[in-house]
């Protein structure tokens, strides 16, 4: 669709009255000045007709490559070309910058009619986009200056603009004009990574701004882009890794799982290092996620516990068999930390019982021996099944105390088991004694 600007027949009223400070003609095209607006025509051709401070940024209509946006149509008669084009000789005779012309046109405009009614009345172009496209900084700067205020999208595209970063410092907060929408567009650049915390620092107050500040860093840690040097740059405004996502993760954690070590270093220090999330992951279960040893090392050596299980009874060990993380469970393992599989659980469990009923399978060959009068050795092999029994039970106790022997809970009838082996063990002891004692009485 073609897109049109008409430049009104009152506009060289108006610009002659602006240069020659004529009162009259200024207020006379300023009340014949057409109803600003677009309309469509037949051909579907988009005419528009804006506000006189808007035509005073160009001065005079472009030609048609010059043009970006508008094809720019003037609706003078002969004098009135003849005026504008005699006005804007004198003007380039006296080296006078067009933005020092519209600065001047503009501040003696402001004296006859509201400038920000004027720029808040349409919605597009932007008046600011406008002067930012002409690099009209100086014109911005007065315009600002005078109260002239701007939108959540132009403030937070000006802050952008490093030439102009400064000149919008001098004029907050009486140029936003919307401050709740300004900082939540500002906020919504700052979890994109953008640098735009200066901007809500002079908007927000502390608190506020901790908040947002912890959100985009949790923010940009989950994004599969996320760089270390953005989420490093959050940490050094003051962001601290507490905020978490739905599922109880923190962007610590986060951090942890990506693999970020310098960031992980750096937020240490405000961290509780065996916190959880909801599904009773710890940080260690997080660096086996990463599977790199250097972020295992960092984790175990600020102090978690390897032992801490999640919701699925897995410990950080457990979680790099069950993930194949070949780097983690190695650096675990340098540590001293080490698990079994399931089914070597399992046969440990089994290997340990199986000793704890053969050592009390020995009491009824002890008590045999010890009944049975007509044996040549009696002492010696009650003491033998006694010594065998006791050897066998340190062996069970010895893998049951051992680091590889799993804490699962066991079924009552092993915990009977291991408690008849027990009173075995007592009994075989007592019968040792007996016959020891029977000697020496002898």
């Amino acid at each position: 669709m073609e897109h049109v600007l008409i430049w009104p027949a009152q506009y060289p009223l108006l610009l002659r009255g602006l240069a020659e400070q004529n009162g009259a003609f200024i207020l006379d095209a300023l009340e014949s000045w057409p109803v600003c607006g677009t309309s469509i025509g037949e051909q579907g051709v988009e005419s528009t007709i804006l506000p006189p401070a808007f035509y005073l940024l160009w001065l005079k209509p472009l030609e048609p490559f010059e043009s970006c946006y508008f094809q720019h149509i003037d609706e003078y008669d002969e004098q009135q070309q003849v005026y504008t084009q005699q006005l804007f000789e004198h003007i380039d005779s006296t080296e006078m910058t067009r933005q020092s012309l519209t600065t001047t046109l503009l501040e003696r405009l402001q004296g006859y009619s509201d400038l920000q009614l004027q720029i808040e009345s349409v919605p597009t172009p932007s008046f600011y986009e406008l002067l930012h496209h002409r690099r009209y900084f100086q014109t911005l700067t007065w315009a600002l200056s005078q109260g002239i205020k701007l939108t959540a999208v132009d403030l937070c595209n000006a802050w952008n603009n490093e030439d102009l970063r400064s000149v919008i410092i001098d004029a907050l907060p009486n140029c936003v004009a919307n401050t709740a929408e300004t900082i939540q567009l500002a906020t919504d650049y700052l979890l994109k990574g953008e640098e735009y915390y200066s901007l809500l620092r002079e908007l927000c107050d502390e608190s506020e701004l901790s908040s947002l500040l912890e959100q985009a860093l949790l923010a940009h840690v989950v994004d599969p882009q996320a760089k270390q040097s953005t989420l490093i740059a959050f940490i050094s405004q003051g962001a601290k890794g507490y905020a978490k996502d739905d599922v109880g993760c923190s962007a610590f954690m986060w951090a942890i799982e990506k693999g970020f070590v310098n960031v992980v270093e750096q937020l240490l220090p405000y961290q509780d290092i065996n916190c959880i999330d909801d599904m009773g992951e710890t940080c260690l279960h997080y660096a086996v996620k990463s599977n790199l040893p250097s972020m295992v090392q960092v984790v175990l050596n600020a102090g978690c516990d390897p032992h801490q299980r999640d919701v699925n009874d897995r410990t950080a060990y457990r979680l790099s068999m069950q993930n194949s993380a070949l780097a983690a469970r190695k650096a675990l393992e340098e540590h001293g930390i080490i698990e079994l599989s399931e089914d070597a659980q399992y046969n440990k469990i089994r290997q340990v019982h199986g000793l704890y009923a053969l050592a009390t399978l020995l009491l009824p060959l002890q008590l045999f021996f010890f009944f049975h009068d007509s044996l040549n050795a009696k002492q010696e092999l009650v003491w033998g099944a006694a010594l065998l029994g006791v050897s066998i039970f340190a062996i069970a106790r010895g893998v049951r105390r051992g680091p590889l022997y799993p804490s699962k809970p066991h079924p009552w009838s092993l915990k009977g088991l291991s408690a008849l082996s027990w009173m075995s063990i007592s009994l075989q002891g007592m019968f040792s004694l007996l016959v020891l004692i029977t000697l020496l009485g002898v």
